[in-house]
Formats: C-alpha cells, sequence, structure tokens
C-alpha cells in the first residue's frame, strides 16, 4: 500500500496562492460599499463649486455681517494668505508624521493582538484605557516626555489615529474565511506563511479604509495639539486670527485644514486602488 507524503509550505503554491486571494476577497465583500474617494472628481468638484455659491448667495441675501461669516469672496480677496501659507507647511508635515506613525503603531498592535492570547490580554485594554482618556489629559505628560514643538503635535495626531488602525486591522485579520485557514493547516503551512498568504491580504482592504478615517483625524489632532499646547500651524493660526477679529484670515485657515484632509483622503483611496486592484468595486 502507497503512503502518501503530507503536504508541505510551498509544495502547492498554487493553492496557497488562490486561499489567501479567496480569503481577501471574501474579507472585501463583507466590508460592504466603499467610501468615495477619487471616483467621479468632476461630480465631487461640481459639489463643493455648488456648496459655495450657495454659501455666497446665502450671505449676499441675509446680510450677514463679515464677522460673524464672511463670504467666500471676501475670504479670498482679504484673507493673509501668506500667514495661510506658512502654517499649511507647518501642519502638513505634523499631519504626515502623526498619520504615519499612528497607522504604523496600530497595524503593529493589531499583529501583536492577533497572534498571541497572552499580548491580546495585555496590549488590548492598555490601548482601551488610553483611548478614553482626553487629549486634554494627557498633554502635559506628552510636553514633559516631547517638550514643545512639532514632535509634540505628531504625538498628540498618532494618540488620536492608532486605535481606529488597530480596530480595523484586528477585524480584517480575525475575518478570514474558516475554509482558507483549514486549507493552510491541511498544507502544514507555518503561522508566518498564514499570515503572509491569507490573513494580511484579508485585512488590507480595511486597513486602507483605517487610513481613510485617519486623514481627517490626524488633521484634527494636530490643529488639537496647536490649539492646546501651541505651535506655528493652521490651529494656532485659527485662534490667532479670530482673537483678533480677523474672521477671514480663520476662515481661510479652516477651509485650508479642510483641502488638506481632503487630498490626504483621496491620496489613500489612491493607493488603495493602485496597490490593492483586486479590492477595487464599481
Amino acid at each position: 500500500m502507497r503512503m502518501q507524503t503530507p503536504f508541505r509550505p510551498g509544495s502547492a503554491p498554487g493553492a496557497v496562492a488562490s486561499a489567501g486571494k479567496a480569503a481577501a476577497m471574501s474579507a472585501e465583500k463583507r466590508r460592504g460599499p466603499s467610501l468615495p474617494g477619487v471616483r467621479g472628481p468632476a461630480t465631487s468638484i461640481a459639489v463643493l463649486a455648488a456648496a459655495l455659491a450657495v454659501w455666497e448667495v446665502g450671505v449676499r441675501v441675509t446680510g450677514t455681517p463679515s464677522y460673524a461669516l464672511p463670504a467666500p469672496s471676501e475670504i479670498v480677496t482679504t484673507a493673509d494668505w501668506g500667514a495661510v501659507l506658512e502654517a499649511v507647511k507647518s501642519t502638513v508635515l505634523a499631519v504626515l508624521g502623526g498619520f504615519a506613525a499612528g497607522n504604523a503603531a496600530g497595524f503593529a498592535l493589531a499583529l501583536l493582538i492577533s497572534a498571541s492570547p497572552v499580548l491580546a490580554s495585555v496590549l488590548y485594554p492598555l490601548a482601551l484605557t488610553l483611548r478614553a482618556i482626553p487629549v486634554v489629559a494627557l498633554a502635559p505628560f506628552i510636553t514633559l516626555a516631547f517638550g514643545r514643538g512639532a514632535t509634540l503635535t505628531i504625538v498628540v495626531a498618532a494618540l488620536i489615529v492608532f486605535f481606529p488602525t488597530l480596530i480595523n486591522v484586528l477585524l480584517g485579520l480575525r475575518s478570514v474565511e474558516r475554509e482558507a485557514l483549514e486549507l493552510m493547516h491541511v498544507l502544514n503551512c507555518r503561522p508566518v506563511t498564514v499570515y503572509r498568504r491569507v490573513r494580511l491580504p484579508a485585512a488590507m482592504p480595511a486597513f486602507f479604509d483605517a487610513m481613510r478615517i485617519a486623514a481627517p483625524s490626524a488633521v484634527l489632532g494636530v490643529m488639537t495639539a496647536e490649539w492646546i499646547i501651541g505651535g506655528q500651524g493652521l490651529g494656532k493660526l485659527v485662534i490667532t486670527a479670530a482673537l483678533s477679529l480677523e474672521t477671514t484670515t480663520m476662515w481661510a485657515a479652516i477651509l485650508a485644514s479642510s483641502l488638506v484632509a481632503g487630498l490626504l483622503f483621496s491620496l489613500v483611496t489612491l493607493a488603495e486602488r493602485l496597490l490593492l486592484p483586486w479590492a477595487e468595486r464599481r
């Protein structure tokens, strides 16, 4: 009687790859409809133009004073755009740093929690506790640890960003179909191979969803740090312009922060479509 030899990792690369792709596509289906991104830019521009037109006409018709709500045309012509551009440079650098650090920390922590029940019982409660503490309460400790400067705003942004990434990636890692995991077991694959071929592909769509959520959160985190602790970016400019009654400059800074968040959101969506073409849905 001829004995069958057990499968080894790599002995059936086609099956392993198929299992990984099937698991990723299954997780993608359960994820539901994707958020709108760069798809239909003409429609997005048209909606934005219509909103600005309504804003302009509404202010003119109601006679709203400029110190309460200036019209878009007044913002364009009277705002201190030099100060706005300088503030944008500082905020963008901090946003990119906090965005990268927060997402990297959330992704790494999700891998650790999903890989080890012991680490999950220790790290997950700590992450929940940290998320529940207001940033205002943490500000003195962050200042003592990192001082006042760009590093501080990056840390605050990273703290705000990392938790959504942790939750989304963890759900993605745990959303693999049982059949795919059973196939990996039959093929006698090592845990590293299971993660590389099955779990990580299944988690990537959720990771990009988390980064889309993190885009405006990172901008909010940086501006919050600049409001509370100080800085040279858009958050400080909004406060100083409001205190000096430079309403048009204040609104110009607010609109600039919205533009930064929208651009980062669109870049993440574009990266997903380039790196995960199999996850794209129409």
